[in-house]
């Protein structure tokens, strides 16, 4: 029998550091999302390699001796990466999201999703919005969000973005990846979900706020 130990507690870790991190947001989705991942302690995923291109070595450089880092290091071969529908913008893939807890999750739960964003350097994620409540806790890399209006503001790691349901909001990067951890609250599924459709003559596959067309 293959002895799974070092991933259950990389697992343990990981969990542990998220809830830690959603609780210092001081937001009341911060601490309801908190509080069901220490609700799951105690579950573990079924272990099974998962092939995918998502490279988080530049993510992770900045965050030398963190014990998040070091779990998703370890994790990392057998973490189950989204990288499916308007997260392959071009040849490669650009932006991904593992769903530690969710519907669709590596733990199922019907009253939350939540997980890890990876977005690419230079990367754009165009304007779109849910139903889905959303908070996101920056990890490593500054992004960029446009969150109601067309403002780009930066969000450097430790800080965190709230969006309310059905709020606008689009994300960029410079020349850094970015990091984050996601939690969607209340209607949670994907059927509210819609991004901007594109022009034919944009060349980027949609259409976003105009300040980003210069930019």
């Amino acid at each position: 029998m293959q002895d799974f130990s070092t991933l259950d507690q990389a697992w343990l870790s990981l969990f542990d550091q998220f809830a830690l991190r959603f609780d210092a947001t001081g937001t009341e989705h911060g601490r309801e999302t908190a509080r069901m991942v220490r609700a799951h302690a105690d579950a573990r995923p079924k272990w099974h390699l998962c092939a995918h291109d998502v490279v988080l070595a530049g993510a992770l450089a900045p965050l030398y001796q963190d014990p998040l880092a070091q779990a998703l290091e370890r994790l990392s071969p057998f973490l189950v990466w989204q990288t499916r529908g308007v997260f392959t913008d071009n040849e490669h893939t650009n932006r991904a999201y593992v769903e530690f807890m969710g519907p669709d999750g590596m733990l199922y739960s019907d009253q939350v999703r939540l997980g890890i964003y990876w977005h690419d350097r230079h990367t754009f994620y165009p304007r779109h919005r849910h139903e889905a409540v959303e908070l996101y806790h920056i990890v490593s890399g500054t992004g960029f969000w446009q969150h109601v209006t067309d403002t780009w503001t930066p969000r450097p790691p430790n800080s965190y973005v709230l969006h309310q349901a059905n709020e606008d909001h689009a994300t960029k990067t410079g020349a850094e990846p970015l990091l984050a951890l996601w939690s969607w609250l209340g209607d949670i599924s994907f059927n509210s979900y819609s991004m901007d459709a594109a022009p034919t003559d944009s060349g980027m596959g949609f259409r976003d706020f105009p300040s980003n067309q210069s930019g």
